[in-house]
């Protein structure tokens, strides 16, 4: 089928697809606003290795990941939640971070999600700090030529807004909706395809041009030329 064609046969349905992003946009739309925020703020924590040689750096990588499950654990949820007197599990805590090593920054991401933007930056500095604390104790037993630094690079900021995000959530709704009224379009136009309405669809099947057509009489016209028919029927009657 040439392009022509395609754009004829949405052209001709474009209402449909209209229809279609206009209701899944707008139902993506409605379905963010009704969506409880959440806010997420973030801190980093610097990664310093005593010296820089290239077994002390891979020993850095190593310590990075095993760092990040230290601070994502009941352990260090349980001293963030009795520093900030929380009424909340050290599991349902744990839940609201998210720890990424960043090896090639020598930076550990954290990220603190909740309801209020405040309490976010609250968790995410908190954590931060009980952490480096730890690792501060835990370096006195190290030799000083293979001590690891934890920084805290800057303070948390209250959360932002993190999701839902109704910009992306309603052109992914749109999007959406123009796929399925394409499809909605071609479907139909595959079902009706065999049916023949006009001379051009007479010249596509049968591929023989058309020279003429036999025009179609309304119902009253019709009898009016030929009374004949009804002369005959009257005296059929009798």
């Amino acid at each position: 089928m040439e392009l022509g064609a395609y754009v004829r046969i949405i052209t001709k349905r474009l209402w449909i697809i209209a229809l279609a992003v206009a209701l899944t946009a707008g139902s993506a739309f409605v379905a963010s606003k009704l969506q409880t925020p959440v806010y997420r703020s973030t801190v980093y924590l610097n990664v310093i290795p005593a010296r820089m040689d290239l077994g002390l750096v891979q020993t850095v990588k190593w310590y990075m990941r095993n760092y990040a499950g230290q601070i994502q654990s009941r352990t260090t949820a349980a001293k963030v939640i009795d520093r900030l007197q929380l009424d909340i599990t050290p599991a349902e805590l744990a839940a609201k971070l998210t720890v990424s090593p960043i090896e090639s920054d020598y930076l550990l991401q954290i990220d603190a999600d909740d309801y209020d933007p405040v309490l976010a930056g609250q968790i995410a500095q908190t954590t931060a700090e009980v952490f480096s604390e730890k690792i501060d104790v835990d370096m006195l037993e190290v030799d000083k030529n293979d001590r690891l630094q934890i920084s805290i690079r800057d303070w948390a900021e209250p959360g932002t807004l993190h999701k839902p995000n109704w910009k992306i959530n309603t052109l992914a709704g749109a999007l959406f909706g123009g796929l399925v009224g394409l499809l909605v379009v071609f479907i139909l136009e595959w079902i009706e395809a065999d049916v023949i309405r006009t001379s051009e669809d007479v010249e596509r099947h049968t591929g023989v041009a058309v020279l003429g057509l036999i025009p179609t009489l309304s119902a009253p016209r019709a009898r009016a030329a030929a009374p004949w028919r009804r002369e005959g029927s009257l005296s059929t009657s009798r």
